[in-house]
């Protein structure tokens, strides 16, 4: 469970890592004129990154279409941020719940 753990914090907290940059992307398209500000998060992978765009069809897979629907269309200015917060929140907790694992080993 430990390793799962590790994993999981680990791979959360790059993944927000990625999050931040599109985010700063979706901005600087903004800034530009190439994006409007409330562009979806569906427009945003179609448009401008659409090599990732597969995960649209791995969520249909893992939720429910009304919630996947929903989910692609927010803004993406509002999703992204959101992620990274997210990701922050649930890799550090994460981590921290491996960490007291790693130290309940030592005491025992």
């Amino acid at each position: 469970m430990r390793t799962f753990l590790l994993w999981f914090g680990w791979l959360s907290l790059v993944g927000s890592i990625f999050d931040g940059l599109i985010t700063v992307f979706v901005g600087a398209l903004i800034i530009l004129g190439d994006a409007a500000a409330g562009i979806t998060v569906d427009a945003h992978l179609k448009t401008h990154l659409h090599f990732i765009y597969w995960v649209k069809d791995v969520a249909y897979v893992v939720m429910p279409d009304p919630f996947v629907d929903w989910l692609f269309g927010l803004p993406a200015m509002i999703y992204f941020p959101v992620r990274v917060v997210t990701s922050v929140i649930i890799g550090g907790w994460a981590l921290r719940a491996a960490a007291r694992m790693k130290d309940r080993r030592r005491l025992s």
